[in-house]
């Protein structure tokens, strides 16, 4: 199969997206040729096989120019890919499905944010087949949605005990309404007082300052500040820093959040109230947002044997359901 991606970034070093240059490795070991189109490209290490062409958003290139080269590419490649994958952006399925109709090439959408909007739906109507990690993925369920599971490479993500530190949590993602860190900071208040938290992640847009400073209030407001940490934590370091931790406390609402898989593969037990996450936490890690840190506070009070039958647990279904060959193995699949 020759297959051609397009995705908002090829960067392994980038904080929110470098998780998919793993993909892209994946998805090149799988192929006989990929051709990668990214609208920003960064550091890049990928094999020979595959071809990656930046839209010139790293040096600043305006969107209008990132469109015409991006039509200028997709046809002067057009002997170099059979079918086409576009990751989160529907809005390259609509500007790019005139081009691969005349070509007759198969497109394909990844896509897992519960929010919509009519890009989505347009897009929808031009792809031969939408991917998403869960149900959930989509505002509502579609007839051409293929449920295939999140791809976690399970070992980046394992677990190392004797990084383990004893009472320390974590979070994990930007600061921003959606991750409804206000649930996190009001639960990790009903922990022990020896308890830590890291927040890895900080603010990208305007609205993401509004609720930094939301966030900051309530930590005054609860009493946690000298307890709490905020700092981005670069994605070479995101597997140690999960290894470390002895909780993750989540809130997120959308699709399932590949933070929370990061670490169950890390062997680090997940609290979660997003409903997303429920049918992958064993039973004892389900919350609510009136029982997060009631939850977490019964996860931390278990013996050490019980949290070694937990971390087992966790990592068992991340590399049953979850792993990163199994996904790009189907995503494969139901593309040739």
């Amino acid at each position: 199969m020759k297959l051609l991606i397009v995705t908002q970034k090829a960067d392994q070093s980038d904080f929110i997206l470098g998780f998919f240059h793993s993909w892209l490795g994946a998805f090149a070991s799988r192929t006989g040729h990929l051709t990668v189109l990214a609208q920003y490209v960064g550091q890049v290490s990928l094999p020979s096989n595959a071809t990656v062409c930046s839209l010139g958003k790293e040096r600043g290139r305006p969107v209008w120019r990132q469109i015409l080269t991006f039509w200028r590419l997709i046809w002067r490649m057009r002997s170099q890919y059979g079918c086409v994958f576009v990751h989160m952006t529907p809005v390259w399925v609509i500007l790019g499905w005139p081009v691969w109709f005349l070509l007759r090439k198969r497109v394909y959408l990844w896509y897992e944010i519960r929010r919509g909007s009519w890009l989505l739906t347009l897009a929808l109507l031009l792809v031969r087949k939408v991917f998403c990690a869960t149900v959930q993925g989509l505002p509502r369920p579609h007839r051409k949605q293929v449920v295939t599971g999140h791809g976690i490479d399970a070992d980046t993500f394992r677990p190392d005990l004797a990084l383990r530190k004893a009472n320390c949590i974590v979070a994990v993602g930007r600061i921003s309404r959606s991750k409804r860190y206000d649930e996190i900071l009001r639960a990790f208040a009903l922990l022990p007082q020896t308890s830590r938290l890291v927040i890895a992640g900080g603010v990208m847009t305007q609205a993401d300052e509004g609720e930094w400073e939301n966030v900051q209030a309530l930590l005054m407001q609860s009493g946690v500040a000298g307890r709490v940490e905020v700092r981005w934590i670069d994605p070479s370091e995101m597997p140690a820093f999960l290894q470390r931790a002895t909780l993750m406390l989540h809130a997120c609402v959308g699709g399932l959040d590949k933070a929370v898989l990061e670490a169950m593969a890390s062997g680090c037990p997940v609290v979660s109230s997003s409903a997303a996450a429920q049918e992958v936490l064993p039973e004892r890690c389900r919350a609510t947002p009136e029982t997060l840190g009631e939850v977490a506070r019964s996860v931390l009070a278990l013996s050490e044997q019980e949290r070694r039958i937990l971390s087992e647990e966790v990592r068992r279904k991340i590399v049953k359901g979850h792993s990163l060959p199994g996904l790009i193995e189907r995503l494969a699949r139901e593309m040739e």
